[in-house]
């Protein structure tokens, strides 16, 4: 029945993948303007860290320490040794994450990540399907972060991630919940107060280019060709070895083009990571010479094209700005969540501490866990990152009004911080000339800590403002409950709708707490981040709320309510005449008739039972969870059952009764 069940599959992995409003193809975004682009000789860089929405992402700060001989690291999937200093850093990274999406260390060495994917990867994937895959390796999160603990220039970093990567790998998932289909390669932007570089990686391999002027931007793709400044010794032996270079001796070596993952949907991921980077690249370019802290961040929040910069499921946003060898201290201004709703608050990595508030995840914990474990983060009042990405939520339930409101509020924030900043960094560096490091610390700690406050404060203050009015937060709504959806991937996996302050949220497995819309006129709650997906809810009076149905485009699929088992809706008696094995020729494949929840039911073996509803006026019996596949039986002139035939849009197969 392969090609059957191959085919069935697609229908609702269609489902499953496009549900995702996490980031398409791992998209993230890191720029840079370098010394001749940027106002003031500062080298500006930013990143925009876009992943699954209940990814929780705190800021945390790590001072510079010795570290004894034989120490080591847990990164969770892989122990490293430890190296014997680690030089200062602050960054943000997933609650479930050693390392960092984004960081900058005490030497002004910023780095940024992006998920990339790979010809290696691809191969390694498959060998892992079969029990043969490589050893999992640290996450590019983890190499972030390590190349910023041991680096005191952006070469010194692409240096050492680059060692690390050809002596540990990079194999396994970078995804909270998910394995295999979250694992990626890794390029990286890397800059200091002097130069770029543009490191990327491929399995063990990589390649590297520096940057000496002007504007640089990287997505979610390869971009390095054959000028390169450094790489892997045999880079371009292995990839002939391997037959993805065949070009002559004498042609220029392309890394992108012998390494890039092949397939058409990596080609449309690749197309996808490309708009964005020209994004990003454009609006560098048209403001080369004088971009400040104010225009990165205007990029940061750029929905011009599709996809867009700023996106539903971005995490968090930095702009670090660097100045000259001499010219005072590193910023680094970091945003919770989605830039377009939220803030950037100036942060500081000769600082000595951070507001609780700022490092803490939400229900899950701050704590380092292989990916594939982690547990779902959800909303806590004491989490500063989940506080922005509950505001978010509501400006999407009217982004148009609120998104005005919102910048309004914040972009009067963001001024106000950036007018108080020079005197505190005056102050800040006077005192560490004179050597009284702990109070230029407490200087810059004192600051960070006001503007938090205040964003902090905008941001309950405006969320209040939408609470829904006369809200009862004790009453429990009638849709609240658990539903059991069995398509695609998900089997006899509980969907959970709950309710938090007068909204609705649908808790998917492994996507985490979505908000809904309020229902329409025809009862269909729309995703806030996804409104072409949403739920409806099904009800009988007897029962109350007795499924849901969840409704992307044109596809929808039926989730009973767990604990409802509804009475027959045609006697039992009426069904036994259906039940039996029943044979296709065609595939050579055997399925059976059962009766489940008092309905008729396709059981595949080694598959899911599918329940069917009674037949409409033309005999056919449709899928409960797909209401678009069906069955029509054919009976004898004696009313026994004959066989039926099975209807997915232009595909039939009939499968004839045999016991």
């Amino acid at each position: 029945m392969r090609r059957r069940i191959a085919f069935l599959s697609l229908f609702v992995l269609g489902l499953n993948t496009g549900l995702l409003v996490a980031p398409e193809g791992f998209a993230c975004d890191t720029w840079v303007a370098l010394r001749d682009a940027a106002a003031q000789r500062r080298v500006l860089f930013a990143k925009n860290s876009d992943r699954t929405i209940f990814d929780s992402q705190p800021l945390v700060l790590h001072p510079r320490k010795s570290w004894p001989a034989g120490a080591m690291i847990d990164l969770g999937r892989i122990s490293v040794p430890q190296a014997g200093e680690t030089f200062a850093t602050l960054g943000s990274g997933p609650y479930w994450c050693w390392g960092y999406e984004e960081g900058i260390n005490e030497f002004g060495v910023v780095i940024g990540n992006e998920g990339v994917y790979t010809k290696p990867l691809q191969e390694a994937i498959a060998a892992a399907r079969e029990g043969r895959g490589p050893k999992p390796g640290p996450t590019g999160m983890d190499l972030v972060r390590l190349g910023l603990e041991r680096s005191r220039t952006a070469k010194e970093a692409v240096e050492t991630i680059a060692a690390l990567t050809e002596t540990y790998g990079q194999f396994g998932s970078g995804l909270p919940g998910q394995k295999l289909e979250g694992a990626y390669d890794n390029s990286y932007l890397v800059a200091d107060p002097r130069e770029a570089w543009i490191l990327e990686t491929a399995g063990t391999r990589w390649a590297a280019k520096r940057i000496e002027g002007g504007t640089v931007s990287i997505s979610n793709t390869l971009s390095l060709g054959g000028s390169l400044d450094l790489s892997s010794a045999d880079l371009s032996a292995h990839a002939r070895e391997k037959g993805w270079w065949t070009g002559s001796p004498e042609a220029a070596f392309s890394f992108e083009r012998a390494y890039a993952a092949e397939g058409r949907d990596q080609e449309i991921a690749r197309g996808r990571a490309q708009v964005r980077a020209n994004c990003s690249l454009g609006l560098l370019r048209e403001k080369s010479g004088s971009i400040d802290e104010s225009w990165m961040k205007r990029i940061a929040r750029d929905r011009s094209t599709d996809p867009s910069l700023d996106l539903d499921a971005t995490a968090s946003s930095c702009v670090a700005s660097l100045p000259a060898d001499g010219g005072g201290l590193p910023v680094f201004w970091w945003c919770a969540s989605v830039p377009s709703s939220g803030v950037f608050v100036p942060f500081f990595v000769h600082g000595t501490e951070l507001p609780v508030f700022v490092s803490a995840a939400g229900t899950a914990g701050k704590r380092v866990v292989r990916p594939e474990t982690a547990p779902v983060d959800r909303y806590s009042p004491d989490s500063y990152w989940w506080l922005f990405r509950d505001l978010t939520d509501l400006v999407n339930l009217d982004r148009p009004g609120r998104l005005a409101a919102v910048r309004k509020e914040f972009d009067a924030l963001e001024q106000s911080f950036a007018a108080a900043l020079p005197p505190v960094l005056k102050s800040a560096a006077e005192l560490r000339k004179a050597g009284k490091t702990a109070e230029a610390a407490r200087v810059l700690d004192d600051f960070s800590a006001a503007c938090v406050e205040s964003a902090a404060a905008a941001a309950r203050a405006l969320r209040d403002s939408w609470k829904p009015a006369g809200s009862d937060e004790s009453a429990e709504p009638e849709e609240a409950g658990v539903y059991i959806a069995n398509f695609g991937a998900f089997a006899d996996a509980e969907w959970n709708v709950s309710a938090r302050d007068g909204r609705l949220f649908l808790e998917i497995p492994g996507q985490g707490a979505l908000e809904l819309r309020p229902p329409d006129a025809k009862g269909f709650w729309a995703l806030a981040a996804s409104p072409q997906a949403g739920v409806s809810f099904s009800r009988r009076p007897e029962f109350g709320v007795t499924a849901m149905i969840f409704r992307r485009g044109a596809m929808s699929f039926e989730l009973p309510r767990k604990g409802i088992v509804l009475p027959p809706e045609i006697p039992l008696e009426e069904l036994r005449k259906f039940l039996g094995e029943y044979h296709g020729d065609e595939l050579d494949e055997t399925l059976e008739i059962v009766i489940k929840n008092n309905s008729l039911a396709l059981k595949i073996p080694g598959q899911k039972t599918y329940e069917l509803r009674p037949p409409d006026a033309e005999g056919k019996r449709f899928f409960r969870v797909a209401p678009l596949v069906y069955l029509v039986f054919k009976e004898s002139e004696t009313g026994g059952v004959e066989s039926f035939t099975y209807h997915q849009g232009p595909s039939a197969l009939t499968y004839k009764k045999i016991k």
